[in-house]
């Protein structure tokens, strides 16, 4: 079997797997794959531990409308003003080739119940593939694969929006809010190319820190409107324990991309790796409570299920 098909056999499996795991148990193992070891969730210590701690136990009934890239329209709209929207020029649960004949070039295909559903769409565009590729995204279930309860909770959609960078995707800026107060901001360059990520101070100096991707050698400059962004993102985020929101800048103004409230599902590899136990010492968060409370290991998280 070639590599690339092994590959692909191997995650459809272990996807198998985890759909038939009880919660607990699933994030305890989705987390072993990432770290080589099973989360504290009696007692976390780690960010990386207490968001999956989260993931497990915060059902906040405000989350789900908030991560549905469509319904997190209405509630920025209150909260800082229509003017931070980027447009929806559609959105629906069944995309046709002719829906994107009849919608202006560039633009950007979003699923609105998952993360990294993106397609770009220009006037080259084979659009029946577009369609049947976004069409496909519906059957895509977020919340089963990595836990995160509010996915779950999204009547799945479709939406396009107008592209909004300058020839190439604009730089994402994301802003980590604990407890209404931004932490730092994550940079993303070149999300789908060759990505990088740098991250910066509030004030922005640039943090010796790396997650998941490169970093770049070069600064990313300061962006024009970053006392708008901080501001807006502390707006945003008020009443939440942790949210990380995102946004752009464009030479007019900036403008808001989506909010999450377990960035990477939790599962984030900082570099250095006591970062991920230096921000979560920082970080307060409920006592454990209910079933969560009983994990001690990988093995209760099966027991719990076996016992109800």
């Amino acid at each position: 079997m070639p590599a690339k098909r092994l590959k692909w056999a191997t995650k459809l499996a272990y996807l198998e797997v985890l759909r038939r795991l009880p919660d607990a148990a699933a994030v305890s193992l989705d987390y072993f794959r990432v770290f080589g070891r099973f989360p504290n969730l009696a007692n976390p210590q780690l960010f990386t531990e207490k968001m999956q701690y989260l993931k497990l136990q915060d059902h906040d009934p405000r989350t789900p409308p908030l991560v549905d890239k469509v319904q997190v329209k209405n509630f920025v709209a209150n909260a800082i003003g229509e003017e931070w929207l980027v447009p929806t020029l559609w959105h629906g649960e069944h995309l046709t080739q002719e829906i994107l004949s009849d919608l202006p070039k560039p633009a950007v295909v979003k699923a609105n119940h998952s993360s990294a559903q993106v397609k770009f769409v220009t006037a080259n565009s084979n659009l029946s593939s577009v369609a049947q590729e976004a069409n496909g995204w519906l059957n895509y279930d977020h919340h089963l694969v990595h836990r995160e309860w509010a996915y779950g909770n999204v009547k799945r959609q479709l939406l396009i929006e107008p592209f909004i960078g300058e020839g190439r995707a604009p730089d994402d800026y994301k802003f980590w809010v604990f407890d209404g107060v931004v932490r730092f901001i994550q940079v993303d360059h070149e999300r789908f190319s060759k990505h990088t990520r740098q991250f910066y101070s509030p004030s922005w100096n640039r943090i010796d820190l790396k997650m998941n991707y490169p970093d770049a050698p070069a600064n990313v400059p300061e962006p024009a409107h970053l006392e708008f962004m901080l501001e807006a993102a502390s707006k945003l985020a008020d009443g939440f324990r942790f949210v990380r929101v995102d946004l752009y800048d464009t030479p007019q103004r900036p403008l808001f991309g989506e909010m999450t409230f377990s960035p990477e599902a939790g599962l984030c590899r900082f570099e250095p790796a006591e970062f991920d136990l230096e921000l979560g010492e920082s970080w307060s968060y409920p006592e454990a409570t209910n079933e969560v409370a009983q994990l001690r290991s990988f093995a209760d998280a099966f027991k719990l299920r076996e016992d109800e």
